[in-house]
């Protein structure tokens, strides 16, 4: 194989046909000498004023250098890992002398912090641009993996970084992102991060989208609203058309702290790279364009034209809701952690119009690892959940909706059941829930309704402030997806009760949990 800044290619999509992806555009070389400054910086005018001037201008030009090679660098790094990874990617683009700089991405990590790499490729069914603006948009980018991305938020670059896109004709848009990986489990610290993310079309209807931390960049701001503890090596998302579809290499380079996991039931996964490798990144993307693409399959109950819509918005505001409940960290804005023991209890600080009539909305939540298959669980939760959630029920309720992607792998069903206030009166409760999988986790969410939320639904009406989200997290611990030997789990419920002291509260959710833990352990064949 030739020096790998001598070759350079793209297996063609459909043929053997190798792309040349030399980058020949580029404004801006390794070698000092060779900048065109005009194509790098703002216009500034000549004759310079005098000498400190231009000992500035000469300053701010070295700095966009160095950035333009440290990002030139990441883009090469990203490319040289799917060429190694056997990928359709075929070589790495010639840009110039920047082995030192693509050095610093393959030194060994700092006592206490290890590296965790991974490479995948998929076919998606989306079309590449329409990717292109999920990816470099972080709202849409946070929703589409929010079960894996926490909080995300993103700004423009500011300093010598803003001026990248200009040094380089091939990045056409960069944005900063703040960002927080979680597992669902109050047991696992969030991953913190904050890099740069820049847009690269390579060539016609081949993109590279390439993540690379702050950090990286000795005189780029150091402006995350984050405690950063992690590093986002070179990362990213390499993409080519593939007829209507995406053909992607999804690849994950990150620099975390090995010890930030105390030894728990989450250990093992942790360790094997499962909770945050680039096939689960996938696998939710494709989960999530599943999910959207759902039909119903059952419709029982008048319903807007859009009821489709508000649906999927409602549960996936509804699951966002419960991942905010099981951090690690929750929002103390939101809740006031009342006991963080086995079963953690927190009380809803926002509801001071609840708790003027009398009651006030806690949750409890607790993670156990039992040795029984996830399926297995699964089944049985699925089964029980509405019993779980409405235990005073003499009769089964109505399925009057249920919404289904075409695999079913995700189902979201609305549940109502008659309460018969008095003799004359009848009254609906209703109970919101979606299940969904892949084979890295398996949740089951769903949330209490009354009849005038539910009528506010359908007619379009924002009722998210009503929702309170009880649900499960199931995680095969192992490889073997839902027929793995064990699995864990996470619960939390949610429960409005009237209590006066904090105490009372406390047992009462304690209570709650234990005997859902043990319904649950009653029903598989096996031992704790």
């Amino acid at each position: 194989m030739e020096d790998s800044d001598q070759c350079s290619g793209i297996k063609a999509a459909g043929n053997t046909r190798e792309l040349d992806l030399a980058l020949s555009s580029l404004d801006i070389s390794s070698e000092p000498a060779k900048l065109p400054t005009s194509k790098l910086l703002h216009p500034v005018q000549a004759p310079m004023a005098n000498h400190t001037d231009s000992i500035s201008v000469e300053s701010k030009f070295l700095k966009l250098q160095e950035a333009n090679n440290i990002s030139k660098a990441a883009y090469k790094e990203i490319m040289g890992m799917a060429f190694e990874a056997n990928t359709w990617v075929v070589g790495t683009p010639a840009l110039g002398t920047i082995e030192e700089f693509q050095q610093m991405f393959k030194t060994l990590p700092p006592p206490g912090m290890r590296v965790e790499c991974s490479v995948e490729t998929a076919i998606v069914p989306i079309a590449p641009e329409n990717l292109v603006s999920v990816l470099m948009d972080v709202d849409r980018w946070g929703s589409t993996l929010s079960r894996i991305a926490h909080f995300g938020s993103s700004h423009l670059p500011t300093g010598v970084l803003q001026q990248l896109s200009r040094a380089d004709e091939t990045i056409t848009k960069i944005v900063m992102v703040n960002a927080e990986f979680q597992l669902p489990t109050p047991l696992v610290p969030t991953r913190k991060f904050c890099f740069l993310r820049c847009l690269r079309k390579i060539v016609e209807d081949i993109w590279a989208i390439v993540d690379v931390s702050n950090d990286y960049f000795h005189h780029g701001p150091s402006d995350s609203k984050l405690e950063v503890k992690c590093q986002r090596r070179p990362s990213g998302v390499i993409i080519r058309r593939h007829d209507e579809y995406s053909e992607v290499i999804w690849l994950e380079n990150v620099e975390v702290n090995e010890h930030q996991v105390q030894e728990n039931i989450y250990s093992s996964i942790i360790n094997s790279n499962l909770a945050f490798c680039a096939k689960r990144c996938v696998r939710t993307l494709l989960q999530k364009l599943k999910r959207n693409n759902s039909r119903f399959l059952n419709l029982r109950m008048p319903v807007d034209q859009q009821a489709r819509v508000y649906l999927l918005n409602l549960t996936e505001y509804m699951e966002k809701n419960f991942l905010e409940c099981i951090n690690e960290a929750p929002n103390r804005r939101k809740w006031d952690i009342l006991s963080d023991g086995e079963v953690r209890v927190l009380k809803d600080v926002t509801m001071n119009h609840v708790e003027t009539q009398g009651s006030s909305n806690y949750i409890a939540l607790t993670s156990f690892r039992i040795q029984a298959k996830p399926f297995s669980v699964v089944q049985f939760l699925l089964k029980n959940n509405v019993k779980l959630q409405w235990p005073s029920l003499l009769e089964e309720p109505e399925e009057v909706i249920k919404l289904a992607s075409e695999d079913y792998n995700n189902c979201i069903t609305l549940h109502k059941n008659v309460d018969l206030q008095n003799d004359f009166t009848k009254n609906h409760d209703y109970l919101l829930q979606e299940a969904s999988w892949d084979e890295f986790c398996y949740f089951i969410i769903s949330s209490p309704m009354t009849q005038a939320a539910t009528n506010a639904l359908f007619v379009g009406g924002c009722i998210y402030d009503h929702l309170k989200p009880s649900g499960f997290a199931i995680l095969p611990d192992g490889s073997g997806g839902l027929q793995s030997d064990s699995c864990l789990v996470t619960i939390a419920m949610q429960q409005e009760l009237a209590v006066l002291e904090s105490g009372q509260a406390i047992q009462s959710m304690n209570f709650i949990i234990n005997d859902i833990v043990e319904e649950i352990y009653e029903a598989m064949p096996t031992r704790r």
